[in-house]
């Protein structure tokens, strides 16, 4: 069977953004767009044809990585306390993978070796994830779901409520939300205790 003309580019680009992902894991930021290209089976000039910098393709792979929590943060599959309460466990599943916590390593050792790639993974990742909450938490705001106050600040709190300091006990290899359960208990948590922070009328 032909494949469609148009999805070549797609296919190619994604093997390059997989190529770079686990290359990250390898290597860290000391990841070359040779060792890219040749992991994905294309020319470097492919690769700066697609994605123009090494920091342009490194805000590709942490866009894929963050889409699923991305993916939480809409409100047509309920209403915002849900929306809340679903995002704030999938952060958690998703800050407890080993490849998360490995990733999180890199940055925080390389990080003033290589600043470029840590503001573009930063505003690719974090900021763009706060960004998004913001909207939703300003329009819950607007609908007087919750009290008027600036939506980023709040977007930054429920995001530190929903995995309080596990991601310190994760470094020192002492998590304490292993399972499931414990993940849910603790967003419930998080979710309930930010609601009554911004609620019309907070005690």
């Amino acid at each position: 069977m032909r494949i469609p003309q148009q999805s070549l580019p797609c296919d190619r680009q994604q093997r390059m953004r997989e190529a770079a992902r686990a290359l990250w894991l390898e290597h860290g930021y000391r990841t070359s767009m040779d060792a890219v290209a040749r992991r994905a089976g294309c020319s470097k000039q492919t690769v700066y044809a697609h994605f123009g910098s090494k920091e342009g393709l490194f805000r590709h792979v942490v866009a894929d990585l963050v889409a699923p929590l991305m993916a939480n943060l809409d409100l047509r599959d309920g209403d915002f306390e849900t929306t809340l309460l679903k995002f704030a466990l999938a952060h958690a599943e998703q800050l407890a993978q080993p490849d998360t916590i490995a990733r999180r390593r890199i940055l925080f050792s390389e990080a003033s070796r290589f600043p470029h790639e840590s503001r573009a993974l930063l505003q690719g990742g974090l900021d763009a994830i706060q960004a998004r909450l913001a909207e939703l938490i300003e329009a819950a705001m607007k609908r007087g779901e919750l009290r008027e106050d600036d939506a980023h600040v709040a977007a930054e709190m429920f995001i530190g409520m929903s995995y309080g300091a596990e991601i310190e006990r994760q470094f020192l290899g002492s998590p304490t939300r292993l399972s499931r359960d414990s993940k849910q208990r603790w967003a419930r948590l998080a979710v309930t205790h930010f609601m009554k922070i911004y609620s019309l009328s907070p005690l």
